[in-house]
């Protein structure tokens, strides 16, 4: 939604998404006060894959101040299944939420 408003107001996330590492979806309210970093990504991307370093030094180094989110944006039919990208997120050892957005909704 474009705006002429100089600080047009952040949408909420699309409700009916898949989230990971969280136990309720993330609101607007939640990430009040913090710097947020939309991560988006795919698992069968490489480069997506590079980052995930980068981004656990910056949780790391800022704490509560930063929020990152993973959002996962399947390229191919296979990569939308839930329980694999829950498999993926273990095995990276991902700690910040992470949203299936299968429908490229974010």
């Amino acid at each position: 939604m474009a705006s002429d408003a100089p600080n047009p107001k952040a949408a909420e996330f699309s409700p009916g998404l898949h989230w990971l590492n969280i136990s309720k979806p993330l609101t607007l309210r939640d990430l009040r006060g913090k710097v947020v970093i939309l991560d988006f990504w795919t698992y069968g991307c490489i480069n997506c894959i590079h980052v995930i370093p980068d981004l656990k030094r910056l949780e790391a180094k800022y704490g509560n101040k930063l929020a990152v989110i993973g959002v996962h944006s399947p390229k191919f039919e296979n990569e939308k299944n839930l329980d694999t990208l829950r498999n993926v997120v273990i095995r990276y050892d991902l700690a910040h939420p992470v949203v299936n957005d299968t429908k490229f909704t974010l």
